[in-house]
């Protein structure tokens, strides 16, 4: 399996970045994407030994493609996330705190 371990990463980047970066990652999986091999094989090429390295190297490469739509998809989850919190925030902040009417209260005064 070389080459196949994975780690994962983490830093931070400003908010005024983020579009490229997202956008640089998901051009790197649609790179890879395009790049995967897979011929139209006839009903008399398809049971041989060699589609079995095509069909392998094709999987291997979409795998790798799927990874990084994986990551774009955290990025793009965790950005969305951010975002409706701001909202909600924002929301809570507008709203005037409601009045509240408390049984007794004329009898707790005395």
């Amino acid at each position: 399996m070389k080459g196949q371990q994975r780690i994962n990463i983490q830093y931070s980047i400003g908010m005024d970045e983020l579009p490229s970066e997202t956008t640089r990652v998901y051009k790197k999986a649609l790179t890879q994407f395009r790049g995967v091999q897979l011929p139209d094989l006839s009903k008399n090429e398809i049971l041989t030994s060699s589609v079995i390295k095509v069909i392998d190297e094709a999987r291997r490469q979409l795998a790798k493609t799927d990874l990084m739509l994986s990551d774009v998809q955290s990025i793009v989850n965790s950005y969305v996330e951010y975002e409706m919190s701001l909202s909600s925030t924002a929301n809570e902040e507008i709203q005037e705190p409601e009045a509240v009417e408390y049984e007794n209260a004329d009898q707790d005064q005395n």
